[in-house]
């Protein structure tokens, strides 16, 4: 039980990260071409927030299922 709570808490950090990083995305995108050179390194921190984020999701869920 303690896990899932854990889990929960690292969920709720990394989706506050995630959508703070879809916001700079979104933000640097409309000021293109101005600062085109940050686009790669964020998009690759955007991409890999959201990455790390599901697989956080798919753990609750499959330690979920194992309780049943």
């Amino acid at each position: 039980m303690e896990q899932i709570v854990q889990l929960k808490e690292e969920i709720k950090q990394l989706n506050s990260e995630a959508v703070s990083l879809q916001n700079q995305l979104h933000d640097l995108a409309e000021s293109l071409p101005l600062n085109l050179e940050q686009l790669p390194d964020l998009a690759r921190q955007t991409f890999e927030t959201f990455s790390s984020l599901a697989a956080k999701r798919q753990e609750l869920k499959s330690l979920k299922s194992k309780q049943v």
